[in-house]
């Protein structure tokens, strides 16, 4: 981990610094659900997202996401590759578009689209000694994926990183609720803030805040690149669009990390500090997209910004709040 100079009291995120520490729990009520089956599940999905599907062996899993044919992005997901079906889950994403779009692309190929959400719950344990917790009531897969029985009730375990620390997603038919609830009611339950600040310090974006449908893929950044997108997997949507990004050298621009002298506000307009070679102080450059205060890094945020003012150590300022733009994620 890379710290701040000043690490401001956390008295008040106790689920935060459970997770950081241990252990703590995450509800994901917002989450998209979705079970792919059928012959030729693997081989359609392979070339709807830009992620290589092919190459994830049963039990694996890997991030992708789905992308419009002009390159932007319609959502970010996981992909983990069951026995018998393919499970794909897309934080903080609404069943439609997403599901209309699926299935739409769907033509005379073999494959089936379930909304896993519709009748069944997420909860989410996260942390360094997640593993541990979990195996002493669970049976845990040696790899990403694997099955588990609590109170008669068939729960999905699905090896998911939230937060920067590592962890496993639990998706559960909605009637056993309480039985999942009794295996955790000695574990720190993590606010909607205090899992903000996570996933803020580990570099994942959210929907409709750091990404929209008018985003491309592109513009996410190195490490979203980098683990999101296969440039050697050949054709699927949105494809041709970002090749010929990717041939020419960059975007307009880019989603960075920002650390703050003060707290900032998300949807802040972000201008140059001084001047550049490629701009003049007081130059309008981005806009703040998530913000919070960090109990390791102090003052963060994350910011859409031009490339102008995309490099690591560009002073910005958002308002009168001097920031420095830092490569994502803030946790190292």
């Amino acid at each position: 981990m890379t710290r701040g100079d000043t690490n401001p009291p956390d008295a008040a995120l106790p689920g935060y610094r459970a997770v950081r520490e241990g252990v703590g729990v995450l509800d994901c009520p917002e989450d998209l659900a979705l079970s792919l089956r059928g012959e030729d599940r693997r081989t359609w999905l392979h070339g709807q997202v830009t992620n290589d599907v092919l190459g994830v062996h049963q039990g694996g899993s890997t991030a992708l996401s789905v992308l419009k044919p002009t390159g932007q992005i319609v959502a970010n997901g996981r992909l983990w590759n069951a026995p018998e079906s393919l499970v794909l889950l897309f934080p903080h994403t609404p069943p439609h578009p997403l599901l209309e779009r699926l299935e739409m692309m769907i033509i005379l190929e073999d494959v089936r689209v379930d909304n896993l959400s519709a009748e069944n719950d997420l909860v989410s344990v996260q942390g360094p000694r997640a593993t541990e917790v979990l195996s002493q009531s669970l049976t845990l897969p040696t790899l990403d994926w694997g099955r588990a029985e609590v109170a008669g009730a068939e729960v999905m375990l699905l090896r998911h990183d939230r937060t920067g620390e590592g962890g496993w997603d639990l998706l559960f038919p909605r009637y056993a609720r309480a039985h999942i609830e009794a295996l955790f009611s000695d574990l720190p339950l993590v606010t909607e803030q205090e899992a903000d600040i996570l996933r803020l310090e580990a570099g994942i974006p959210v929907r409709g805040r750091d990404f929209t449908e008018k985003t491309l893929a592109m513009e996410m950044g190195p490490a979203f690149i980098e683990e999101r997108l296969d440039f050697d997997k050949g054709c699927y949507t949105g494809q041709e669009v970002v090749e010929r990004i990717r041939s020419r050298g960059h975007t307009n621009r880019t989603w960075v990390g920002l650390r703050c002298e003060a707290p900032v506000e998300v949807g802040a307009t972000l201008t140059l500090a001084e001047d550049t070679a490629d701009g003049s102080a007081g130059d309008e450059v981005g806009q703040v997209t998530s913000a919070g205060v960090s109990p390791l890094f102090g003052a963060i945020a994350a910011a859409m910004v031009r490339n102008v003012a995309a490099r690591p150590g560009t002073p910005l300022l958002a308002s009168d709040v001097q920031c420095m733009v830092q490569s994502l994620p803030f946790l190292k």
